[in-house]
């Protein structure tokens, strides 16, 4: 493309492409200007900035000092009035305690002149329940001496008369023992004899008479057919009961 073509015909045209240059480049000096402006307030801001971060170091180096000579001061200072606290309790404490100790003492020492005279009292009473304890005691010792004599006799006429009664005991188991085989026999005979009475009845005979024979003769027939409750029952109670037995049992 030619020059001619680029740049437009006319004294307007070019003065208006001068004057767009112009102000272009006013412009240019001015956001130049301003950045440059820009610049240096970020240097001086970054500057105050680096400034203030020192400055808060500084100050928080100062305050953390300062805050640990604060606290030695108060540490120091609670030391000081703990131990004239402690001081001070100490002394309350150790009077009281010196009061009390004596009041103790005083009343031990009552105590202990209380005690004395008590055990001396004891002591004279016990001297003298002794002297009469021994007396007593000869006089028990006597009395028991005369006692052992008394119950050795009653014991040796109480052995005699056990050696009479073991022979008159003796005499009389025999004579039990005797009776007991007689009876025993007389059981035998009774029994054989019932046996043969229910062989009767239970055959019917006739001859077997019930009301002739005595209650402990019946008794022992309604055992043998084993009649209940049979000694609670009268003799004609059992006369009738062991018919029907008989009757029942055929």
């Amino acid at each position: 493309m030619a020059v001619a073509d680029a740049v437009p015909f006319g004294p307007d045209s070019l003065d208006l492409r001068i004057k767009r240059a112009q102000d272009a480049l006013e412009r240019a000096r001015r956001a130049e200007q301003g950045a440059l402006e820009r610049a240096r307030r970020a240097k001086e801001d970054a500057e105050h900035c680096k400034s203030v971060a020192e400055q808060g170091r500084r100050r928080t180096a100062q305050a953390k000092k300062d805050n640990a000579a604060e606290v030695s001061r108060r540490v120091k200072e609670a030391q000081r009035q703990a131990e004239e606290m402690v001081a001070k309790e100490r002394a309350e404490a150790e009077e009281r305690a010196s009061k009390s100790l004596s009041q103790v003492e005083e009343q031990v020492e009552a105590d202990n002149s209380k005690a004395q005279a008590q055990a001396e009292d004891s002591r004279q009473r016990a001297e003298s329940d002794v002297e009469a304890a021994t007396e007593q005691m000869v006089e028990a010792r006597r009395l028991a001496d005369e006692a052992a004599k008394e119950a050795q006799e009653a014991a040796n006429e109480a052995h005699r008369q056990a050696q009479d009664l073991a022979r008159q005991a003796h005499d009389r188991a025999s004579d039990a023992d005797a009776k007991l085989a007689e009876v025993s026999e007389i059981s035998s005979q009774v029994s054989v004899e019932a046996a043969k009475v229910v062989r009767q009845v239970e055959s019917n005979d006739a001859t077997a008479d019930l009301s002739q024979m005595n209650k402990q003769e019946l008794l022992e027939i309604a055992a043998t057919l084993g009649v209940e409750s049979r000694s609670n029952m009268r003799k004609d109670e059992l006369v009738t009961t062991i018919k029907k037995s008989s009757r029942n049992s055929r």
